[in-house]
């Protein structure tokens, strides 16, 4: 709720019943432009109207930059028609306490001191640790979106899968534009057509991901993981190839852990 802080001590005020939001949040274009010289970020946005309709209803108030969602198919008048207002990126800055953009602004950091920015860091990377770093002179707050853990409670908050997801599904798009033919096999009065082939490295989101849209074009599967997951890959329909290499590669929590040197030599 509008209520509660979103950080321990934040110190910002607490809205009221019946009084105007205390607390406004802004979601921030990414710099998207079809002119890859002028291009900044992604298409994607931060928060869609209904994300934000849910907000508006706990007692927030929503401010978005002009043409923020264009490029991922939401146009302004869908923001406005959940109660949020539009406005230009200055003025988001300067009405909110909370910021989101998906990749972190750092040039425009000193606008921002003071705020809190809900962004995709990466603060155990080189980059991210950099751009914690550049946050800390700028007075500016994180909250990074990739260290929600990942646990079965968190999955819905879990942008590492839901991106990987994404990630594997277009990896089989984007190669079957390059493949240039057919997947499934066909038999025509043209002549037959066998079925592609294709292997994948890596059985985590990703990898199950791309095997079921693989699948789903008619394309023979195989994969492998350095992790026993033939269970897995024999459950969405494909072949598991085997690796004459004993060594576990299962890490905390089910995930993949590093292999070890002579493996990567193997």
């Amino acid at each position: 709720m509008a209520t509660a802080p979103l950080l321990k001590n934040d110190a910002l005020p607490q809205a009221s019943a019946g009084a105007a939001p205390a607390l406004e949040l802004g979601v921030l274009s990414e710099g998207f432009s079809p002119d890859s010289r002028n291009s900044t970020g992604d298409q994607r946005v931060s928060m869609t109207p209904e994300v934000a309709e849910q907000l508006i209803k706990d007692g927030y108030a929503i401010n978005v930059e002009n043409n923020a969602g264009v490029y991922a198919g939401i146009q302004d008048q869908a923001y406005a028609a959940k109660g949020c207002r539009i406005m230009d990126r200055a003025e988001v800055i300067r009405r909110s306490q909370a910021l989101f953009q998906i990749d972190p602004p750092v040039s425009t950091f000193y606008q921002m001191r003071g705020k809190i920015l809900v962004s995709w860091i990466g603060r155990l990377q080189d980059k991210g640790k950099d751009i914690v770093n550049q946050a800390n002179m700028a007075g500016v707050t994180l909250i990074d979106v990739t260290a929600v853990p990942r646990i079965t409670i968190a999955q819905k908050l879990d942008v590492l899968s839901s991106q990987a997801k994404v990630a594997g599904h277009r990896a089989v798009i984007e190669a079957t534009h390059a493949f240039g033919r057919f997947h499934t096999a066909e038999m025509t009065a043209a002549g037959k057509y066998p079925p592609s082939q294709t292997f994948v490295l890596g059985c985590g989101v990703a990898g199950l991901a791309a095997m079921g849209t693989s699948k789903a074009l008619g394309s023979v599967v195989r994969a492998w993981d350095v992790r026993d997951v033939s269970d897995q890959v024999h459950s969405m329909g494909c072949k598991w190839v085997s690796v004459e290499f004993k060594e576990d590669g299962a890490g905390q929590g089910g995930y993949a852990k590093e292999s070890s040197d002579a493996f990567k030599k193997f």
